[in-house]
């Protein structure tokens, strides 16, 4: 599933967070109650619907994947989480400002996302 976060459903997106934060805390290796788990999944759903609506399911994803990989960042917490999102996201906004501002060609910026097209009823 890939969709912007605004068009999930909460059910969808906590699905989606759980599975998220359990890939990201058994590759960090944390030890994490269910419990907590469940907190964490919560607050990260209500932060992206409060906080990303535009970004999407894979955006998230790929944020807790490059956050894992590339930080030094080793437990998982609402900062984190945050850093990591806001990170991803900045180089989103680089790549459409590269693209739309710089006119560097779209096959050189590999994170541009083409803006959506709307559909006319003309």
């Amino acid at each position: 599933m890939n969709k912007q976060i605004k068009d999930c459903n909460i059910k969808e997106l906590k699905l989606s967070c759980l599975d998220i934060l359990t890939i990201s805390t058994v590759e960090l290796r944390q030890k994490i109650t269910p419990e907590d788990l469940k907190i964490l999944t919560d607050s990260l759903a209500d932060d992206l619907v409060k906080y990303f609506p535009k970004l999407y399911i894979n955006d998230i994803k790929e944020s807790f994947k490059r956050g894992v990989r590339f930080s030094d960042e080793f437990h998982i917490n609402v900062k984190t989480y945050f850093k990591w999102i806001k990170n991803y996201r900045q180089l989103l906004w680089d790549a459409q400002y590269e693209v739309h501002t710089l006119n560097k060609p779209i096959k050189e910026v590999p994170l541009y996302r083409a803006p959506k097209k709307l559909i006319s009823n003309g």
